[in-house]
């Protein structure tokens, strides 16, 4: 899920209009800390891979299939 972890945390500092969360008050980078945690945990109950590692692996597989 670091793939996912990584987007999501991008799209967040966008979305506040931040460019870096190190110069964020502290309550900003804990809670993104946080909600990928549980996002993270709650997701690998049901699924081995993480929604953007899933769709990466879907388009290698087409690329394999090409040669």
């Amino acid at each position: 899920m670091f793939l996912t972890a990584h987007v999501f945390r991008v799209i967040g500092i966008g979305v506040l209009g931040r460019k870096e969360l190190p110069g964020s008050p502290p309550h900003v980078p804990l809670g993104f800390i946080a909600t990928v945690t549980v996002f993270a945990t709650l997701w690998s109950r049901s699924f081995r891979r993480g929604p953007l590692e899933w769709q990466l692996g879907r388009a290698t597989k087409v690329g394999e299939c090409v040669r």
